[in-house]
């Protein structure tokens, strides 16, 4: 059974706070790493999974492959990335953690782990799983349907001649 429009609306303007909130966290956190960019934190933590190639790599952060090229480029020479050979194809390069990517990645995690903890001190333990196993469960909705267009439908275009104004008591 599909939710309701209004819960649909309620997670939607939720989900826009809580993505502003962590966008100004980010602007006034403490760099980890002087001239590592948080925008490659994603390029680090998929290769924990293991070398991959470039492109691949791309697909798992959702950017473009020449995007992601360059910031491999930049990591291999700040000492976090490795080139590695592909043992499956000789000719091609794939790129994996160094031992100084490995350390910072477990020291992001470290350091996040903890932030969300104080950020629910206040919460029950099982209320937190709970919400841990919804918001994966929601990530894994999110990508399955990423590839899916949204549909454009007549009903959500914005006509302001057929526009009317909504009282809303609270």
């Amino acid at each position: 059974m599909a939710i309701s429009l209004e819960t649909a609306t309620r997670l939607s303007t939720e989900m826009v706070r809580v993505m502003k909130l962590f966008g100004s966290l980010r602007t006034h956190a403490p760099k980890v790493r002087p001239g590592l960019e948080p925008a490659s934190y994603p390029i680090l933590f998929s290769l924990t999974a293991g070398p991959q190639r470039v492109s691949l790599l791309a697909e798992h952060v959702y950017s473009d492959v020449s995007t992601v090229s360059r910031q491999v480029t930049t990591l291999v020479s700040d000492g976090l990335l490795e080139k590695v050979t592909d043992p499956h194809d000789g000719r091609v390069c794939m790129v994996s953690l160094s031992n100084e990517g490995v350390a910072l990645v477990e020291h992001l995690k470290a350091s996040r782990g903890e932030w969300f903890r104080q950020l629910m001190l206040d919460w029950e333990p099982a209320d937190a799983q709970l919400f841990a196993d919804y918001l994966e469960r929601f990530a894994m909705s999110f990508e399955v349907l990423k590839a899916i267009p949204f549909p454009a439908s007549e009903a959500m275009t914005l006509d302001a001649s057929k526009a009317t104004t909504v009282e809303v008591s609270e």
